[in-house]
């Protein structure tokens, strides 16, 4: 009987289709596999073109939390619901959950349906939640080292649900009749134009969208070594936008064939429509990820909190420009006054480079006020991007290699075949100070928690001198943490330490003892591996080792 697996993904189109990769790896993992998906049911189009799919469940989740939120059912009725609903998933005995959606109502799905190998958010003993399988873990923790992370969150979500493996591209299958409707759509002009550049001005936050007036300039400077049209995409609550860049193309002289298809078209319309394209310009948005499944090259613009090295187009032969600033990508709740990223990408270099993707000019130059990166697949399988233009920090990019190859092997528990970073460590001083103040109070922190272990094992429970133990604990590990999140050096160890102290889902006193031992001796243990590597880059300068044992055995 071959194996069952149940995805959950139910929040963004873009999620869906990044999942890809993942359908890809669990045939080569389990051939023969059966895999369903539950998914939001507005976004229902969009997985019935994903291939290796036995069925697509979907469910009006967003229509449920509405009803929720306004009491237009009573909690009793909608309980009922949803569990009628959910009971046949549960009968299916699925082997493997992995569930991409990283909230409350998701983890109550996976915990209700259940199998024996959930991997993502589940539901607590405590009706918290907890995210289990590390490179899962790991999508919790990106938000605090975004910008020196370096996995694309296809290969997390392809690792996570299943494993490592060979490179498997994005596919998205638009059904004939889109394709046959797109062909008919595109040929209705009596100019007889053939080739389009496909444009989604839009996006669904302004935040990351690139201003509608660079847009409209970029466009008119294609001038006449462009010869084919331009087709708008998108929302029917894009077109003030659209309209906002057809204002200032037409006002820079552009003179092109244009089609505005946006809110005229379906999901798979759209694939349609992008399968037919020369090349998408694109904010990051979900109709990028579309481009990318039916294999047309995006030029990806990269501004606000956008972070196109977690979310950008997957594989290679893509392209994406990215302004060269401190604050760039800014952070998901930051609100920014200037967003002085969206003026430093111009708009004559986007028309080059939209021109070089379609062979009609060389790779144009780079400045210093952004970075070109070209996409391609990594010796580890994975996707990556390549600088092609620009500088980067070279204290960010030898971090961001390290760490991307620390994690590889910690998750994968194989060598990475990538090169390591080249040099010495960056910034050796003052990361070497940080791990050598941070390594004795962290051995200070694992005798308490060894300590609190052994009383909450040995009845009665001394509550006074616990609770003075967890006080000056407590104070110590907020230094720790302070020294821990200062230095790329070792941030990224803080952030996971924080995140697997509070994931815990253990029921008990003596239990909840042991997990924080644990927590503080996995800290501890990192912490010196990475010290190892910095302590032989100056003669004379090596961090002292750990002198006794710190483990959360009883002793």
């Amino acid at each position: 009987m071959s194996r069952q697996v149940l995805i959950i993904n139910i929040t963004r189109m873009g999620d869906l289709v990044q999942m890809g990769t993942l359908l890809t790896r669990l045939q080569e993992e389990w051939p023969g596999t059966s895999v369903d998906l539950v998914v939001d049911r507005q976004f229902a189009a969009v997985a019935s073109m994903l291939p290796g799919l036995r069925e697509v469940i979907a469910y009006d989740f967003h229509g449920l939390i509405d009803h929720s939120r306004a009491c237009a059912q009573d909690v009793v009725a909608l309980h009922r619901e949803v569990h009628a609903w959910a009971a046949v998933l549960h009968e299916r005995r699925y082997d493997r959950i992995v569930n991409l959606t990283f909230n409350r109502p998701s983890a109550l799905l996976a915990e209700y349906v259940s199998a024996p190998d959930i991997r993502g958010a589940r539901t607590a003993w405590d009706g918290g939640t907890v995210v289990d399988n590390p490179w899962l873990r790991y999508f919790t923790d990106i938000h605090q080292i975004r910008r020196i992370n370096r996995f694309n969150l296809v290969d997390v979500y392809a690792m996570g649900g299943s494993g490592p493996g060979s490179f498997a591209p994005l596919q998205v299958k638009p059904p004939d009749e889109s394709l046959d409707w797109a062909g008919r759509y595109l040929a209705t002009e009596p100019t007889g134009v053939r080739d389009w550049i496909a444009v989604q001005a839009g996006a669904s936050d302004t935040m990351k969208a690139w201003r509608p007036e660079h847009f409209g300039l970029a466009l008119a400077r294609l001038g006449s070594r462009w010869s084919g049209g331009i087709l708008f995409i998108g929302a029917a609550s894009e077109q003030r936008t659209i309209g906002a860049v057809i204002h200032a193309y037409r006002a820079a002289g552009g003179r092109h064939v244009m089609k505005n298809a946006a809110g005229r078209t379906s999901l798979p319309q759209v694939a349609a429509l992008l399968a037919r394209s020369r090349v998408l310009l694109t904010n990051d948005t979900g109709p990028m990820h579309l481009a990318v499944g039916v294999e047309t090259p995006v030029v990806d613009l990269s501004v606000g909190h956008v972070d196109f090295q977690e979310t950008g187009p997957y594989g290679a032969g893509h392209w994406v420009l990215q302004p060269a600033l401190d604050c760039a990508p800014c952070g998901f709740e930051q609100v920014c006054s200037h967003q002085a990223c969206k003026d430093r990408i111009p708009a004559d270099v986007v028309a080059d480079l939209l021109l070089h993707v379609v062979g009609a000019a060389p790779c144009p130059a780079v400045d210093s006020g952004y970075r070109l990166y070209r996409s391609t697949v990594d010796e580890d399988q994975l996707s990556t991007f390549e600088l092609a233009g620009g500088s980067e920090p070279p204290a960010l990019a030898w971090f961001a290699t390290f760490w991307r190859r620390y994690w590889y092997e910690a998750f994968t528990g194989r060598p990475s075949r990538t090169a390591p970073p080249v040099g010495e460590p960056p910034e050796f001083e003052e990361a070497a100070a940080r791990i050598g103040a941070l390594v004795p109070i962290l051995e200070s922190l694992c005798r308490r928690a060894n300590a609190i272990v052994r009383m909450t094992a040995r009845p009665p429970l001394p509550a006074r001198h616990v609770q003075s133990l967890l006080g000056a604990q407590q104070a110590e590990r907020e230094r720790a943490v302070g020294l821990g999140l200062d230095t790329w050096a070792i941030r990224p160890l803080a952030a996971a330490f924080l995140r697997r102290l509070h994931q815990d889902n253990v029921e008990g006193i003596e239990h909840m003892a042991r997990h924080h031992a644990a927590s503080y001796a996995w800290w501890l243990t990192e912490t010196l591996a990475v010290g190892r590597v910095f302590a032989p880059a100056r003669p004379g300068r090596r961090l002292r080792m750990v002198r006794e044992s710190c483990h959360p055995s009883v002793g």
